[in-house]
């Protein structure tokens, strides 16, 4: 059952949620209206202080700009330093998820990051200039931090002012399904429509548990289909968030659930047990009419995200670049050891299930899979000699530097496998769906840990690894990762 526009129009009328129907909240909409108004406020901040101090912008960076330009030095120079803010506030995380961010979330954000750019701009304009200002530059670059957050927090408090005045009013919303239909998600649906706190949401049809049990929603909601179908119809229904009602003792239904959301970077909301959050078993940040806590994605910051993006694509284009003799003399070896093709072609899984096209050195002999997909071992007849030295240095994932720049991996991440192997991992381990949620990696922690995996159960254990780096990964667990390859490359510790 796909939703379309018309069905979510119908599903709106029926269910009365108002007499005009709720507009979907478009997040990146609303991150292009933060990105304007920072800019608009950045640019009256910075004409503001100039002219009260008259900053010499024409004296500014002349250095950098050809003659013909020097009458644009002004310009320049203001569009070089708004371009720095917005990059800043980018890198802080200021533009992450603004649409579900209040007044008093972006006071902290939008301060230090003023604060910390506006001391490091300051100083850096007397560095590189003569000019010599009367007051001492502590105070006036405060005055200068003062000006530019007091400006970009007033255009931020108007925006988000609006947006919540249009969430009351009930113009806009967030689309969202309901995961359950035990008796719980029956009276949480009946005190959602009697609630005066539904502004801002409309539930599109809820997801069946089981299929001869629990309640009946179509009162309510439609029943887009049952839980073990969650993956397609995850694919036919666009929502912003799901409310998981499920039944307790289902854990594992519970995990995998989870697992698939997270893959459609939906908000997750598990219903809470009223008692247990009264006992302080767990701990609920949201007011709302009903308790529920937020499932959280345990993502890099932005600026973190940003930086390992930068630093793959830069050292993958360097790597090639400098190792370019290696690949061409063990491309060599390859081709002179065995009959076959240098390198050796296969579709795997990454991010967001998506299939890719991985590149390695072939280590194997030609039709080694001749009887069906299979892992290797230590002692495996189809490596060839040269293969084993290159699979024993890990130089065989080389060609992957291509497959980073192509943005379809990265150093470091989980190591993609095959759907044939995935498809027999997820009946014995829901949560290697985890590994979807982020890029798969050339090395892994798991590969450093435990190394190439011989079978599916070993596949399981390796497993732990990854979903502790996932959990845990930061730039600085990335660069003790590749440390410990590096590590096992020199001293030929791969298996």
């Amino acid at each position: 059952m796909r939703i379309t526009d018309d069905l979510v129009e119908q599903l709106y009328m029926e269910n009365n949620l108002d007499e005009e129907k709720i507009v979907r909240i478009n997040g990146k909409a609303v991150i292009i209206k933060y990105l304007v108004s920072d800019v608009l406020a950045l640019i009256l901040g910075h004409l503001f202080f100039a002219r009260n101090y008259q900053l010499p912008y024409n004296d500014i960076y002349t250095t950098l700009y050809p003659e013909s330009l020097l009458g644009l030095a002004s310009y320049l120079s203001l569009f070089v330093i708004v371009c720095l803010w917005v990059f800043a506030f980018y890198l802080a995380g200021n533009y992450a998820n603004v649409a579900r961010r209040s007044g008093l979330q972006i006071i902290w954000p939008t301060l230090s990051t003023s604060f910390i750019l506006g001391i490091l701009l300051f100083y850096l304009l007397f560095g590189i200039t003569s000019f010599d200002i009367q007051e001492i530059y502590l105070s006036i670059s405060l005055k200068y931090i003062f000006i530019v957050f007091a400006l970009v927090f007033s255009f931020r408090i108007i925006l988000i002012f609006r947006h919540y005045y249009l969430l009351k009013k009930g113009r806009i919303g967030y689309y969202g399904i309901i995961i359950g239909n035990n008796k719980r998600a029956r009276r949480v649906v009946k005190e959602f429509y009697k609630s005066k706190q539904k502004q801002g949401y409309l539930y599109v049809g809820y997801v069946a548990e089981d299929e001869d049990a629990g309640c009946d929603l179509r009162t309510y909601l439609p029943c887009l289909g049952h839980i073990s179908e969650l993956e397609q119809i995850m694919k036919n229904v666009s929502v912003d968030e799901a409310l998981m009602i499920l039944n307790k003792t289902s854990h594992d239904r519970v995990n995998k659930t989870i697992n698939i959301l997270r893959q459609k970077n939906i908000l997750i909301k598990l219903y809470a047990d009223l008692n247990q959050v009264i006992k302080g078993t767990l701990k609920k940040q949201n007011l709302e009419f009903f308790p529920y806590i937020t499932i959280c994605s345990n993502s890099m910051p932005g600026w973190q995200v940003f930086l390992k993006s930068l630093f793959d694509f830069v050292f993958a284009l360097l790597g090639i670049f400098v190792l370019s003799p290696l690949f061409i003399s063990l491309a060599i070896g390859v081709k002179v050891s065995s009959k076959g093709p240098v390198f050796y072609k296969q579709t795997r899984i990454g991010k967001n299930s998506k299939p890719f096209v991985m590149y390695k050195f072939r280590s194997m002999c030609i039709e080694s899979e001749k009887d069906g997909p299979a892992l290797s071992s230590s002692n495996d007849p189809r490596i060839t000699s040269f293969g084993g030295h290159l699979r024993k240095l890990h130089l065989d994932e080389l060609p992957q530097l291509f497959n980073v720049i192509l943005g379809d991996m990265s150093f470091v991440g989980p190591r993609p496998e095959r759907k044939f192997f995935i498809d027999k991992i997820l009946p014995f381990a829901p949560h290697y769906e985890q590994l979807f949620t982020v890029k798969p990696g050339i090395t892994s922690w798991g590969m450093v840990k435990y190394g190439y995996a011989q079978n599916v159960e070993e596949m399981i254990e390796r497993l732990q690894y990854d979903i502790m780096y996932i959990e845990n990964r930061t730039l600085v667990v990335d660069m003790k990762i590749l440390l410990y390859t590096i590590r096992s490359i020199l001293y030929g510790d791969g298996k």
